[in-house]
């Protein structure tokens, strides 16, 4: 089982590769200014869930918690699947990019379990307000994603798994402010 030092490095690791899509998708569009703006804040929202950890992570090692064992599981299997998308939608990442496909990539992103892992790390290291800020800029990315794949795609599908994501995240909020933690 890890340490939570791994879990924590590991996650921040995969949530600066998100960042980095985003931002290059940002250079990639910025001949558009709302794809460019829209594109470099989904990249300011990967950076904030990066500071989060790196705030829980100073918290615990300041208690002497750092090294104690993970409160959530890291499947090897999983980490591997989550770098090697991330790295093959970097090289997918060129000038000639069209929308649609960088839409489909983001909501591929959004859709893995790079969110949930940072969700259950500050819900687990007792960082409520952290964990419903994590929910509540998930929910309005992906509100921000669904419009722009509804403006930008022909996709009827891709908008359905958007519009599900964000229920989904929506009623984890729900739950989380009626206190069904």
């Amino acid at each position: 089982m890890p340490t939570t030092r791994e879990a924590l490095e590991t996650t921040i690791a995969l949530e600066k590769q998100s960042m980095s899509l985003y931002a290059l998708m940002a250079k990639i569009f910025a001949a558009d200014a709302r794809l460019r703006d829209f594109w470099f804040a989904m990249a300011r929202d990967e950076a904030r869930h990066v500071g989060a950890l790196d705030l829980v992570s100073t918290v615990l090692e300041i208690d002497g918690k750092l090294d104690a064992p993970s409160p959530i599981s890291l499947e090897d299997s999983t980490i591997l699947k989550l770098r090697a998308m991330l790295e093959r939608f970097h090289r997918e990442a060129v000038p000639e990019l069209k929308i649609q496909r960088a839409l489909a990539m983001a909501l591929e992103v959004e859709e893995t379990e790079i969110e949930d892992l940072v969700a259950e790390l500050l819900k687990a290291v007792q960082a409520p307000d952290e964990y419903e800020r994590c929910l509540r800029l998930l929910i309005h990315d992906l509100g921000e994603l669904g419009f722009m794949i509804e403006r930008h795609c022909a996709d009827v599908g891709l908008l359905r798994r958007c519009d599900a994501l964000c229920n989904r995240h929506a009623e984890t909020l729900r739950v989380q402010a009626a206190g069904g933690r």
